[in-house]
């Protein structure tokens, strides 16, 4: 089933940024003197489908760094990085900031594409029912 709602464009999906930092939800991360788990407050809470499309933007970045580079784990609108307190502004939030327009550009491909499907699927369903419609109509009943 798709995360698209059916009643919404493309164009009006509302983009997702880094809202804050929730401050209760960070806290020392298990097993390291130096590294916290940051909690990420999202401005909504996103689909699945962005949510894969994070991890790969994520991903990716993981992958162009000369250091080690954390995970980023989406639990609904907050978003965890284990990562030192002094790189958070430095280092972390660009970057997270990088990837979440990154992907909301992505999501929009995504919505379009699905929007696309959903018409093509839509059409379809309209030749049927007008070749139904129109052997009904050619049927005497009588």
């Amino acid at each position: 089933m798709s995360d698209i709602n059916q009643h919404s464009s493309p164009e009006s999906a509302v983009e997702i940024r880094v809202a804050d930092i929730n401050t209760d939800k960070t806290r020392k991360a298990d097993d390291s003197d130096t590294l916290y788990r940051v909690c990420f407050t999202l401005s909504q809470n996103p689909t699945q489908a962005w949510r894969g499309i994070f991890a790969s933007q994520w991903g990716a970045l993981r992958g162009t760094q000369t250091q080690p580079w954390p995970e980023a784990v989406i639990d609904g609108r907050f978003l965890f990085v284990d990562c030192s307190l002094r790189d958070v502004q430095g280092m972390y939030l660009p970057v997270l900031k990088k990837a979440v327009a990154a992907t909301n550009e992505g999501y929009k491909g995504y919505a379009q594409e699905q929007a696309t499907e959903q018409g093509r699927r839509e059409d379809v369903w309209k030749i049927e029912r007008k070749a139904v419609d129109d052997m009904v109509k050619s049927l005497d009943f009588e």
